[in-house]
C-alpha cells in the first residue's frame, strides 16, 4: 500500500511574470515543480514540521511563554471529537516521535497562512547562509494553494480509479490510492478484509503520488486554501463517496484539517 521544511498577511498570488526552462527543486526545499512559476509542496506539512517552526519561535520570541509561541500551538483537543476524552491522540499526536511524518491538525487556517510566510523568510535565510542564493530565483514566496492550484493537483490524481486495478502491479490489487474509509461493498476478493484505510491520518508520504509526485491531494487530511478559512480534497473521515472537489468553508482547527504550501516564483520583480 505505501509507495510510501512572521507574517500575519497571507502572500497573494503574484509573480506572474515569464521566465526560462529552469528547474529550482533542488534549491527550494520539499517542492515539486508545476509550471515555471508554481512549485507544490510534495507534501502535506508534518508534526516535525511544526514543532521545527514552534522551536524557532520559542527561540526567537521569549520562550514558551511569549504570545507568539502560544498563538502557534495546534489545538490538540480537536481530537475529543468523535473519539473518548481519554484518546491517547489528544496526548500524544503531535508531539510523539511516532507521528513525527504524520500531518499536522488542529492548526487553523490563520496559523497556516503565518507558517508560509515564516518558511518564506527562513527559506531566504538559509540559502543567504549557505551561499546558495544565486541558484534560486531572484523572487519566490511560500503560500496556501489557490482553489485552481488544487483542483490542478486533485484533477490530476483522480483520473486514476479509486482502487487500483490492471492498471497497476499485481500485488497491489484492490487496493485503496486514498486514505479514505471504504464502503463494505467496495472490498474486493482480491483484497479480503485487509484494512488499508488508516486508523486516523497516515504518514504524509503514504499511498500514490499523483503525476507531479505529490502526495495525498485526496485523503488523509483536507487542506487549507487561500481563500479564508476554506478548504478542499478530504480526509481520513470521508468516504470515498464523499465530493472532497468541491471547497468547504470551517472557522476553526480540526482533526481532518491539515495544509500544504505552495512556492511561486518569478525572475523579475513583481
Amino acid at each position: 500500500m505505501k509507495n510510501i521544511a512572521l507574517s500575519l498577511m497571507v502572500i497573494a498570488p503574484i509573480f506572474a511574470t515569464a521566465q526560462k526552462a529552469t528547474d529550482f527543486t533542488k534549491v527550494l526545499p520539499g517542492v515539486v515543480k508545476v509550471t515555471e512559476n508554481l512549485y507544490y509542496d510534495a507534501t502535506e506539512i508534518t508534526n516535525m514540521n511544526w514543532l521545527e517552526y514552534l522551536n524557532w519561535l520559542k527561540g526567537k520570541t521569549g520562550g514558551k511563554a511569549s504570545n507568539a509561541y502560544q498563538t502557534a500551538l495546534p489545538d490538540s483537543t480537536v481530537w475529543k471529537f468523535g473519539l473518548e476524552k481519554d484518546s491517547p491522540y489528544l496526548k500524544y499526536y503531535f508531539r510523539h516521535v511516532a507521528y513525527q511524518s504524520y500531518p499536522v491538525v488542529g492548526v487553523s487556517w490563520q496559523q497556516a497562512s503565518e507558517y508560509c510566510a515564516w518558511r518564506t523568510e527562513r527559506v531566504a535565510e538559509y540559502l543567504e547562509a549557505n551561499g546558495k542564493r544565486e541558484k534560486a530565483p531572484p523572487y519566490f514566496a511560500y503560500r496556501l494553494p489557490t482553489e485552481e492550484e488544487f483542483k490542478l493537483m486533485y484533477d490530476n490524481m483522480v483520473q486514476y480509479p479509486d482502487f487500483v486495478g490492471a492498471e497497476g502491479k499485481r500485488k497491489f490489487l484492490g487496493m485503496s490510492r486514498y486514505n479514505m474509509k471504504r464502503e463494505m461493498d467496495e472490498f474486493t476478493s482480491e483484497v479480503g478484509d485487509m484494512g488499508d484505510h488508516a486508523d486516523v491520518t497516515a504518514p504524509v508520504k503514504s499511498y500514490w503520488p499523483n503525476d507531479f509526485g505529490v502526495y495525498n491531494i485526496r485523503g488523509n487530511v483536507t487542506e487549507w486554501l487561500m481563500q479564508a478559512n476554506s478548504h478542499a480534497g478530504g480526509s481520513w473521515m470521508d468516504s470515498f463517496a464523499d465530493d472532497v472537489r468541491s471547497v468547504t468553508i470551517a472557522d476553526a482547527p480540526s482533526a481532518r484539517i491539515g495544509f500544504r504550501c505552495v512556492c511561486e516564483v518569478s525572475t523579475e520583480s513583481p
